[in-house]
């Protein structure tokens, strides 16, 4: 690009404050504003990152008519990425879009037409593929030293979180769905991502809503939900071209463990294994399994126990901007773990295996 700095812009930074800590850590990129509509977390985070008042906006279409910005981050409720990430790309403005891309195929499907239309980069925000663990494993799965892969199970279990707050995650209309697009969509994209992104040709899945229906674990606790028709915990088979297969579940809430909130991805592979898990309090394992001198063995790295994913989600998607790359998570693989959730909506309302 001839421009000396990129300028960047982030909206919704209650979320998004992790893209505005990512631009300002890039030497090539100038934040040239931030937005958000509540007025106390637009000063919270402007006051936090140093943002010059003139660069808050409280209006989105203020911003992006007022501010010559080059990409954005959009960190808002589900059912606005769609509108606010079409508005920015038909401005010639490259979009980095937090998962998921948007409520269903469809609408994910017209942002990325919008995209190529605009010959524009479009990347999906899936900040858990660059911890130091995944990011490993993904290494030594491009040695080929797994054979094929030929199963994986994948999941994301918390105990009792269901987001009240903001009241738009429990509201199919504006979410797309509950735990399974919300907290299941991050690890169905690092099972696929792992495995290479097969394609899915059929699922099948059951949806459950034992828990929000009643306002029970909620955070805040025993909120009263005024809007609750999504599910709290879902869990999905998916079968792939070439006849590998996914088993994969999701909850914001479930009798186990108290306070239990981790994610698994296990690889099945004909000449070697892998297991990756969240630890409590925060910590992370991974392991590869495999036959050593004809003794099953493991292998487990040394790695460093922390990483800002967001941080290097957003510099990579600077640096595909600056070279006209290709990112890592295009849109393409947005769709396809949205054409999967929904897979599991329809088979749980049908009772029956759908094809994708």
């Amino acid at each position: 690009m001839s421009i000396s700095k990129i300028r960047a812009a982030v909206v919704g930074v209650g979320v998004g404050w992790n893209h505005v800590e990512g631009y300002q850590s890039h030497p090539d990129v100038e934040i040239v504003g931030i937005c958000d509509m509540n007025p106390q977390i637009l000063k919270e985070r402007g006051d936090r990152f140093n943002i010059p008042l003139d660069r808050r906006f409280d209006n989105f279409d203020d911003m992006i008519t007022k501010t010559k910005i080059d990409v954005i981050s959009i960190a808002l409720p589900n059912f606005l990425h769609e509108p606010v990430a079409t508005k920015c790309l038909e401005r010639g403005i490259h979009v980095l879009c937090e998962k998921p891309l948007s409520t269903d195929v469809a609408s994910a499907t017209r942002i990325a037409e919008a995209a190529e239309k605009a010959n524009r980069t479009l990347m999906v925000c899936y900040n858990h593929r660059y911890r130091p663990e995944i990011m490993w494993l993904k290494d030594q799965l491009r040695t080929g030293d797994f054979g094929r892969i030929y199963a994986a199970k994948a999941g994301w279990m918390r105990e009792g979180f269901i987001p009240a707050h903001g009241a738009w995650f429990t509201q199919k209309a504006k979410a797309g769905g509950g735990a399974l697009i919300d907290l299941g969509v991050h690890v169905l994209d690092l099972a696929l991502w792992l495995m290479g992104y097969p394609k899915p040709v059929s699922v099948s899945g059951s949806m459950f809503a034992e828990f929000g229906m009643r306002g029970q674990k909620t955070v805040p606790r025993n909120a009263n939900l005024p809007t609750f028709d999504v599910e709290d915990s879902g869990m999905g088979f998916v079968r792939f071209e070439g006849g590998a297969v996914l088993q994969f579940e999701s909850s914001w809430a479930s009798h186990r463990e108290p306070k239990a909130d981790g994610f698994f991805v296990r690889l099945f592979g004909s000449e070697a294994g892998a297991n990756f898990y969240t630890a409590e309090p925060n910590g992370e394992t991974v392991a590869i399994y495999k036959y050593v001198s004809d003794q099953p063995s493991a292998i487990v790295p040394k790695l460093p126990t922390t990483t800002n994913g967001h941080r290097i989600a957003v510099h990579h998607f600077v640096d595909c901007v600056k070279n006209s790359k290709t990112p890592d998570s295009p849109a393409e693989h947005g769709i396809v773990g949205l054409k999967i959730i929904e897979g599991i909506y329809r088979s749980s309302k049908t009772g029956h295996e759908v094809e994708v």
